[in-house]
Order: C-alpha cells, then structure tokens, then sequence
C-alpha cells in the first residue's frame, strides 16, 4: 500500500499539480495521476499497518487502543495470538516464520467475529485488520528497530511525522508522511526514516526524495537521516540503496511532472501488477467506472 502517497495527495496543505506529487503519483501510475490532476480525492483502504503505527506513536498501550475500537471483550483472543507468534518464531529463527502457511494462528471464529462486528467495522471492516494491527505493534515494529541497529536497551522513540520534500526549482515543499526514528548516541541524536515497501522492492523516487527530506519549519535535522526500507510484511529492514543519481533527480521529477500533466496515462499496474490496484485510492473510478476498458478502446 502507498498509504504514505495518497495521504501526500489528499492533504489540502500540499498544491495540487505540486511537481515533485506530480511526479510521485505518475511513477505510481499514469492513470492515478491523471484523476488526480483532474480533481478527484482518492479513497484508500484502510491500512492497518499504518493505522497501528500511528496509534504506537500516539501513546498509550496497545490494550488501550484496542480496547478504543471497541475489541473489549477479545483481549484473550489477542493475548493468546501474541503468544503464538512469540512461541512459533522461538521454535522456528527464520525471518516472520508466522507468515508461512504452517502457522495456524491468527484465527477468529465466526460466531466471535458477529458480536465484534462494530469494532471490526472500526478498524476496516475485515477481522484479519485486528491481527495485522496487533502484529505491527507487537513484533513488525521491534523487527524494523532490530533490522536498524537500534539495541533494544538504546533510547529512541518512533512517530509517524510529516516531512518536507523539496528540490530546488520548486519552493514550495510538500507534505509527507514518514516513520521517524529518534536514536540517542551518546550526545547526538541520530535520525532513521523509515518507508513502507512490499517485497523489500525499493522504489527509487520515493525513497530518493525522503533521503534528502527535512523537518517541517526552519530548523534542521541535527544530522542527516538515515533512510530505510521497511518491508510490511516480513519485518525486514533494509538500508536505501540509491539507483537514481542524485544529478538526475530534479530532472527526473520534472519529466515525471510534465508527463503527469500532458500525458499519456496509461493503467500501467492494471497490466503488470493488477495486485496494486486493490490497494489503490483510485480503484473504484477505474473499476467501477469501467475506465480502464474505455482507455484501451481509445489507444
């Protein structure tokens, strides 16, 4: 999921037909830059992974938030689920053992499912949301932490913060949301950025522009961050390996831009990797709208 992108997008603080959310939405796909440079919001899905982090980085325990949504009367289900995944990744040291499909736990009987339905409907409407929540919390975000180097006895904090991407031929900054690591080292504060990826797939724009992102305001970070991919599945954590040169990036972001505005806009992940557009804001307008059969009679 681009949750991170489609946030950037609806946030009514970042200019519409902005270069560089041009550029990010085009490299996404043509067809999604297209609607929203006509003028349509896009609708994500719910995100449970990103909706836990934003919770963890609120305050409060995870019993609290759940508790919140209204999973009261799960608290065992929960406990015994974060039990099983603690014993099977003892029994089995492989990365995320728990998401092989030998690992049987993670369930939710249907007859618990209906009296839970509110809560359900509070975090997404699908009960597989609570133990993907639960997960993020419980062992994905220490996964990432230990991927990082941060020692668990270290102190650091994680939040979920906008930053500013800039370059230099647009001074407007945009907006964008990031997973921010605080590392005490000593007298130095050490900054992680954090990305969410799926299958460890590094994608150079996005990550290009975080390198080189700041805090919000006038004052800087106190050194230069660290940027990592941060798989939403597995819990590995990889640093940023820049493809893009960093000469070619402006470039880059402007062809990308002027493509966004001029076209064409192909559905490219309809073709290739159909899997994205479920997970897209823009899939009804699409799907439903039978845009993407229109599109290919008119090429």
């Amino acid at each position: 999921m681009y949750t991170d992108l489609f946030q950037a997008l609806l946030n009514r603080e970042n200019a519409r037909g902005h270069p560089i959310l041009s550029a990010l939405a085009y490299a996404f796909c043509p067809t999604a830059a297209r609607w929203w440079l006509a003028g349509a919001d896009p609708i994500p899905p719910f995100d449970p992974v990103w909706q836990s982090l934003q919770d963890l980085s609120s305050g409060g325990t995870l019993l609290e938030h759940l508790k919140r949504y209204g999973f009261e009367d799960l608290t065992e289900e929960i406990k015994t689920y974060v039990q099983e995944v603690q014993a099977y990744r003892s029994q089995h040291p492989v990365q995320a053992p728990e998401t092989l499909p030998l690992f049987r736990g993670g369930k939710l009987p249907v007859a618990r499912r209906f009296g839970s339905q509110n809560a359900i409907n509070n975090l997404g409407g699908d009960w597989r949301n609570l133990f993907v929540y639960v997960r993020t919390w419980a062992f994905l975000c220490q996964d990432w932490r230990s991927g990082m180097g941060i020692e668990r006895n270290t102190d650091h904090s994680v939040s979920i913060e906008k930053v500013a991407l800039t370059l230099n031929f647009t001074r407007l900054p945009v907006q964008f949301g990031a997973l921010v690591w605080r590392v005490s080292v000593g007298q130095v504060t050490e900054i992680r950025i954090g990305v969410l990826v799926q299958r460890g797939e590094q994608d150079q724009l996005r990550l290009c522009l975080l390198d080189r992102c700041s805090p919000p305001g006038k004052k800087p970070w106190p050194n230069r961050p660290t940027v990592f991919a941060l798989d939403r599945d597995n819990g590995e954590a990889q640093h940023f390996e820049q493809a893009l040169p960093e000469r070619d990036l402006e470039r880059t972001v402007q062809s990308l831009s002027t493509l966004a505005k001029e076209g064409p806009y192909p559905p490219l992940n309809a073709l290739r990797q159909s899997s994205t557009c479920r997970n897209c804001g823009y899939h009804s307008l699409c799907f439903e709208k039978h845009f993407i059969s229109q599109y290919a009679l008119s090429l």
